[in-house]
């Protein structure tokens, strides 16, 4: 180990300790759920032998028990239990120093389930303080003495809208928690959230209502003119815009600080799309940064409104690109495609608008490039996003597998608002009736409203397919493998030399990561990891 020491840096080595240590978690997590399901089995036969006999009054559990279920090998949980106790034996020692409370603290720390109700009064309360200063702002906004006394009125009021929509946005999808909660659909293993710091849907409710009751005051401050003689109405925004900034990133442990830098990690991880692993998480982002992000582009300059839209579609080109490099699978490569199209439409619809906006050459082109990339979107969605469709399912024009089966009428609502949402575009058209900054608010409003029910049928279809897979523990790339990738142990003792013989890249640990392929080897007990 000294000699291996010498070869590598202390990164490349804390780096392959860290993998290690997630490697052993996933393991005691998988562990925990195979010991739930011998359970769950138990209980299930003896409920149904316990049915059994209240029909037909024949006693029949304890023999059949002794006779059937004992000798079977999931009825004792004994190798189950010795694997547990062989994990948690090796945590403590390898990381956790040997403090074996400290261990289990870190491997048993799941969700604890306590009440809400002083949270759900608090989000009831700032939302409905922010009613009366939204109505304020709006009034005040259409008074002829407020837009000759703010010149840029109109500007302001796009400012706002800006802010209005990512804002709520982030409130909505404390619904879709509720729903994904109730509906037992396992966002938290989707999103490899940590069980001992995920919000509860109803402690998540107050951040987005903290800071949309701030921003419906900073409307109605601004279009009311206090402190006018003092304070510019143009101050207000940029001091929500400084406060929601100094929450997200707050260093102190306070306001739920690991879900805060959870979101900024990830956020870093989108802008930096192409240089890592992409996860369901990391296209989940790109995916709602898209829709809400490119439709409060606009600006007199085509060319800095075109990449400014087009930037959400190319950080999901490069990382439809990145999972194809690391997957090899074409399904991504026609994934990035729809995106392609996406930045194409946006270049033409930007050509057609400096042009005038009129029904020449450009408008044509625009506007078969615009088909093209809602046809594309939309079967995508259909297709692989929801699954839907499928021509024999037991619900028309749906999947055999339903997770929301008390609103069926909603799915068949779902795939028709979606499919009219993506046409969008369409807005943009007429010469006549509303301002366009008006459209493209409705727009992206509608936009933002699409993408959050898009959130509640491509979570359920993600769902759907870790049961299908049985995957219920992430699969951690190990920074070692076997020298033969085709060896399989026969279990042998005298074949232990072969079967601790490790390779490492001389280059990197990092280097050795297969991306999509699980490592194998064995985590030696001579390897001092603290």
């Amino acid at each position: 180990m000294q000699e291996l020491r010498s070869n590598f840096d202390p990164d490349e080595y804390q780096h392959a300790k860290k993998q290690l240590k997630k490697a052993v978690l996933e393991c005691y997590r998988g562990l925990e759920v195979l010991s739930n399901y011998r359970t769950l089995n138990l209980i299930g036969f003896r409920k149904a032998l316990k049915k059994f006999e209240k029909v037909t009054n024949i006693p029949a559990q304890q023999a059949y028990t002794r006779e059937k279920i004992e000798p079977s090998a999931f009825a004792s949980g004994k190798s189950v239990d010795a694997m547990v106790r062989e994990m948690e034996e090796l945590f403590a020692a390898r990381f956790a120093r040997g403090d074996k409370k400290r261990a289990m603290a870190r491997l048993r720390g799941g969700f604890h389930h306590k009440s809400h109700h002083f949270s759900t009064f608090r989000t009831g309360l700032t939302l409905g303080l922010a009613v009366p200063a939204l109505v304020g702002g709006i009034y005040q906004s259409f008074q002829q003495d407020t837009r000759r006394a703010i010149p840029s009125w109109d500007g302001l009021l796009f400012v706002y809208a800006i802010f209005f929509i990512p804002t709520l946005f982030s409130l909505l999808v404390g619904i879709n928690l509720l729903v994904w909660s109730r509906s037992r659909i396992n966002y938290i293993f989707i999103f490899e959230l940590d069980l001992r710091t995920r919000l509860d849907h109803r402690v998540y409710f107050e951040a987005p209502a903290f800071l949309l009751s701030l921003l419906c005051y900073a409307f109605w401050l601004s279009f009311s003119r206090i402190g006018s003689s003092n304070v510019a109405p143009t101050t207000w925004p940029l001091l929500w815009l400084a406060l929601t900034a100094l929450v997200l990133l707050d260093p102190l442990p306070i306001l739920f600080r690991p879900s805060r830098w959870w979101l900024v990690k990830n956020v870093i991880k989108l802008l930096t799309s192409g240089m890592h692993r992409v996860e369901f998480t990391d296209f989940w982002m790109g995916h709602g940064m898209d829709q809400t992000w490119r439709r409060c582009t606009n600006g007199p300059k085509w060319g800095i409104s075109f990449v400014l839209a087009s930037l959400p579609l190319l950080f999901r080109l490069v990382q439809s690109v990145k999972r194809w490099v690391d997957s090899r699978l074409i399904t991504h490569l026609i994934n990035g495609g729809k995106y392609g199209s996406g930045i194409l439409m946006y270049l033409f619809y930007f050509m057609w608008r400096e042009h005038g906006g009129g029904r020449g050459s450009h408008f044509v082109v625009w506007c078969i490039f615009a088909t093209n990339y809602s046809l594309y979107a939309a079967s995508w969605d259909f297709l692989m996003d929801w699954s839907v469709l499928r021509p024999h399912a037991t619900y028309p024009l749906l999947r055999s597998e339903l997770l929301y089966t008390n609103c069926i009428p909603l799915y068949y609502v779902a795939i028709i608002t979606n499919i009219l949402i993506r046409f969008i575009w369409v807005l943009y058209i007429p010469q006549r009736g509303p301002d366009f900054v008006l459209r493209t608010f409705i727009a992206g409003m509608l936009e933002m409203l699409r993408r959050w029910q898009w959130n509640f049928f491509r979570l359920e279809n993600e769902h759907l397919g870790n049961v299908d897979q049985y995957r219920v523990t992430r699969e951690v790339p190990l920074p070692y493998s076997f020298d033969d990738p085709s060896h399989d142990s026969d279990g042998d003792d005298d074949d232990e030399d072969k079967r601790s013989r490790v390779s490492i890249s001389s280059v990197s640990w990092r280097r050795a990561q297969k991306p999509h392929g699980r490592g194998s080897g064995v985590i030696r007990e001579n390897i001092d990891l603290n």
